[in-house]
Order: C-alpha cells, then sequence, then structure tokens
C-alpha cells in the first residue's frame, strides 16, 4: 500500500498523466472534427499518411513496422503516440543542438591534446578498423599511457571510487542516469560538499527523468546551495515534446583530467548491493588514469555545454586535458554515442566485433531487444564457428521488458547461440569481451533506447589485462548462471509464447 501511495503522488506518474492526458485531448479533437464534419475516413486516411511517411524514414525496419501496425489498428491515438513518443524526426531546436554539439567537437578536440595513436600502427586490421570508424564518427581517439583497473561488482568499485574523489585537487565532473539518496550518495555528497569548501570546482550532471523518483523535483537548487554546478539533463516537463524521449544514460566520473571512473554503475544503493530490489545486483565498473581520461573530460563537456546554464558555460576545455600519463600495457578508446549523430555508434560497434570474432564473443546485457540486424550478426557469428554466448537478468527490474528479452532467444538458441540467464538476481553489466585481443564495457543496453534514443557511453581495450579481467568475469559469472537450451525454450509454457508474440510487436515502440 505504501509503494502505491508513493507511486501515485510521485512526479513520474503526474508527468505521465498529464501527457496522456494531452494525448486524449488530441485524440478526442481529432475524432469530433470527423464526426461534425462527416469525415467518415479522416482517421483511415491520418493512419495511411502518417504510416506512409513512416515507412519512408531510414529507421529499422522492426521500429517501423511496430508504429505503423499500431497506426493503422487505432489511427488517432497511434498517430498522436507517434508524434511524441517515436518521432525521431529532428525539429528546428533539435538540429541547433546538433550544429553546436559538432562545432563543440571541432572547435575543442581536435588537436587540443595531440597524444592520440594512429590505429593503423598499432592495431590489427580488424580492431583498427572498428577504431577509426568510432574515431570518424566521435571524434573519441585511441590512447596509451592509460592504465586501467576493472571491477566486476559495484561493490568492488565503490570504496576505490571514494578515495580517488578524496584525492581530487582541481575538480570533479559527474554525470549519471540516476542519483538515489542512501549509502552511495550521500558518501558522495558528503564529500563533494568538502570540496568545494576546499576550492575544488564541482561539475554535476543528473538526467531528470532517470532520476525523478528517487530525488526532489528541482534538486540542482539544493546543490547549487552547496556550492556545486548542478544541472538536470533534459528537465521534464508535462507537456507534449518529443524531446522527453532523449535521455542522458553515460555514467562517468572524471577527477583532475587524470582520472575517470566508468562502466554500468549508477548513484543508488542497489547498484553497490546495499539494497536488494531483484536479487544480487551484478554490475561493474572500472577506472583509468593517464592519457585516455581526455576523451570522457571531453564528452562531458561537450553535453554540459548543451545543458548548463550561461553562467556555468565552460569555454576552454584545455582547462581541464590530463596532466599525469601512466604506465599501460594495452591501448584505449573511449567514445560517446549521441541521438544527435546520424548513426547508431554504439549497436554498430557491437556488431563489429561480433562480425570480427574469429573464436568467440561473449556478451552481457539486461536488455536483449535487438533488432535484424544484430540478430542476424549474432546468427552469422555463430552458424561460422565463434562461439557466441550471451547472459541476461534471470530476475528482472522490469517484467514487461523482461518478456521481451526472452522473446528474442528463440532464432538465436535455433542459430547456435548459447544464452544464459545469472541466477542470483540482476544482470545490470554491459560488456563485450572478444578473442582475448578486445572488451567493450559501458552504458549500452541492447534495445532500441540505448541505440536510437539515449546518450551513451563506452570504453573499448584493445590487448592488455583489462581484456583479460573482462574474460575472467565472464567465466565467473557462466558458473553462476544457467544455461537456456532451445529444448527447454520451445516446451515453454502455452502462456509464455504467446507474451512472446506480442512482445516481438511491442517492443521497438518502448
Amino acid at each position: 500500500m505504501r509503494r502505491i501511495l508513493k507511486l501515485i503522488t510521485g512526479r513520474f506518474f503526474w508527468t505521465f498523466v498529464f501527457i496522456f492526458l494531452q494525448i486524449g485531448m488530441v485524440a478526442l479533437t481529432l475524432k469530433y472534427v470527423e464526426s461534425r464534419f462527416g469525415l467518415t475516413l479522416f482517421s483511415s486516411a491520418l493512419g495511411v499518411l502518417v504510416s506512409l511517411l513512416i515507412f519512408s524514414r531510414d529507421d529499422v525496419p522492426e521500429y517501423r513496422m511496430s508504429w505503423i501496425l499500431l497506426i493503422l489498428v487505432v489511427p488517432i491515438f497511434g498517430c498522436s503516440m507517434y508524434l511524441i513518443f517515436g518521432n525521431k524526426k529532428k525539429g528546428i531546436a533539435q538540429e541547433k543542438r546538433m550544429k553546436k554539439y559538432h562545432e563543440l567537437r571541432t572547435s575543442h578536440m581536435i588537436d587540443v591534446f595531440p597524444k592520440a595513436l594512429d590505429p593503423e600502427k598499432v592495431l590489427s586490421p580488424d580492431n583498427a578498423k572498428l577504431s577509426r570508424y568510432v574515431s570518424t564518427l566521435t571524434d573519441s581517439k585511441i590512447f596509451e599511457n592509460t592504465t586501467t583497473q576493472y571491477y566486476p561488482l559495484g561493490d568492488l568499485c565503490f570504496p576505490h571510487m571514494v578515495e580517488e574523489l578524496e584525492k581530487a585537487e582541481k575538480f570533479i565532473m559527474m554525470e549519471y542516469f540516476i542519483y538515489a539518496k542512501g549509502v552511495f550518495w550521500d558518501t558522495i555528497l558528503d564529500i563533494l560538499k568538502r570540496k568545494v569548501s576546499q576550492g575544488v570546482e564541482i561539475f554535476l550532471m543528473y538526467d531528470d527523468m532517470g532520476s525523478i523518483t528517487s530525488i526532489p523535483k528541482k534538486y540542482y537548487k539544493e546543490l547549487r546551495g552547496y556550492g556545486i554546478h548542478a544541472v538536470p539533463f533534459n528537465p521534464v516537463r508535462p507537456r507534449l515534446n518529443p524531446k522527453l524521449n532523449y535521455r542522458d544514460h553515460r555514467k562517468v566520473c572524471i577527477i583532475d583530467g587524470n582520472v575517470a571512473i566508468g562502466g554500468g554503475l549508477n548513484i543508488s544503493d542497489e547498484y553497490i548491493n546495499r539494497i536488494i530490489t531483484h536479487g544480487h545486483w551484478k554490475d561493474n565498473g572500472f577506472i583509468i588514469k593517464g592519457d585516455g581520461v581526455w576523451n570522457y573530460t571531453f564528452m562531458f563537456l561537450q553535453l554540459w555545454s548543451l545543458s548548463a546554464p550561461e553562467e556555468y558555460h565552460v569555454s576552454d576545455f584545455s582547462k581541464y586535458m590530463p596532466t599525469k600519463s601512466a604506465p599501460s600495457d594495452g591501448l584505449i578508446q573511449s567514445f560517446g554515442d549521441s541521438p544527435l549523430e546520424e548513426f547508431a555508434v554504439a549497436e554498430n560497434a557491437y556488431m563489429s566485433i561480433i562480425n570480427s570474432a574469429k573464436r568467440y564473443v561473449w556478451i552481457s546485457t539486461p536488455y536483449l531487444i535487438l533488432d535484424s540486424s544484430m540478430a542476424s550478426a549474432l546468427a552469422l557469428a555463430s552458424k561460422s564457428g565463434v562461439d557466441v554466448r550471451i547472459i541476461t537478468p534471470s530476475i528482472p527490474d522490469k517484467q514487461s521488458v523482461f518478456a521481451h528479452t526472452r522473446a528474442n532467444y528463440r532464432s538465436l538458441l535455433a542459430n547456435g547461440v548459447k544464452i544464459y540467464e545469472y541466477v542470483p538476481g540482476f544482470m545490470h553489466a554491459k560488456m563485450f569481451v572478444s578473442d582475448d585481443e578486445i572488451a567493450l564495457v559501458g552504458t549500452t543496453n541492447m534495445d532500441f533506447r540505448s541505440f536510437f534514443l539515449h546518450f551513451e557511453s563506452g570504453t573499448i581495450f584493445y590487448g592488455g589485462k583489462t581484456v583479460q579481467a573482462v574474460k575472467d568475469d565472464f567465466k565467473d559469472t557462466f558458473g553462476l548462471s544457467k544455461e537456456i537450451t532451445y529444448r527447454e525454450f520451445q516446451n515453454r509454457p502455452a502462456g509464455q509464447k504467446l507474451l512472446a508474440l506480442f512482445s516481438k510487436i511491442a517492443a521497438p515502440l518502448l
């Protein structure tokens, strides 16, 4: 009862109540116009017209067809929903933001930190091709002189994050999808307050939708009262606006330009297993030190410049460059993905690793909602003799998304892909490892929202001990997971099969 009361009195609930009321008003208005003027075919004509517009766009086929089906079945409601939640076409304001985003990249990234390597000279042909692709689209360079420490659990990363924050002397930058009051955030906030009093500059950004149920409305004002430069990304307003779709799903903390902490951790107690919400929370984190931190610093400042008010703008990015190099046994390339880009950078990076794999490619993801290109790449790799394995949760955080995830098992299992479910609880880590040569750890789920609508980040490790550490993490996690066989999946109850059918249709709409 307490949980229901908290839900119906929260900002998240009422935001979407008002949005759906507005959608209902639009739909009723169109129905009134249709009946008042005798336009008996108005709704059908509208549905066909919008469907043709959707069909003509360059979105992945599954995304287009799911929306077209909804619109043709319930034209007015479907069209209203699509204009708010499905329309990825950029308006004038978004085009201006995209132009500014790229201008920042050109004016600040190129040659400002000239320690990057030429991938052709330091990588194998397949890995060099991936590195060039990422660099071409995001201007994220490949670096050496960077140490990495990988942590297979958030519980293990947390104390080291605290230790690094305590060492801050000049600035701290934090960008997370979720901040939630509790042991994790209270510990961090105490350090930030103390560091402000010591003259350390604090930049903090949170996604307003991601944190809508976990921190108060306009929490940034409280943080600014402590001297922290706090900015909510894309503030949620209860009105019809396609911009609502764009969320900042990145998780990164940068300290003095010489240390970056990344991985899948949000600033909330379930990520370090201080509270149990969906069984044991399996996540990961890493700390990098040295030249390779620059990519994270730049991507933070780039998004900060689009989101912060004038008084917090940063005009000179060079003040935040690394000042300390570190010995390394591998190479590193961190990158950001954005819905303002033309291409789905993270999804294509994933597919590049899958397509280049010769012996094995292992993957973990909380959500497995695939388009046909990704499903085909996984099937082709498996049929080519590559050991393809995917770990998903056993205990989900969202039942509806879990149904969508399992709906994708059939074709993968039929093509020899091995699927495991993490028995102790929820698998939140998003990571790849392949052929003992390359690993990718980041924030991008294997679903439509992460690939096409979120600001995401990831780090590619080329060779070195971190690749082996990620592989060892996979080995340990396989031992805690249950393999799902094709026969077992085929023998599941009829109700689950029916749910899977509807899930496949609805998945791209979520």
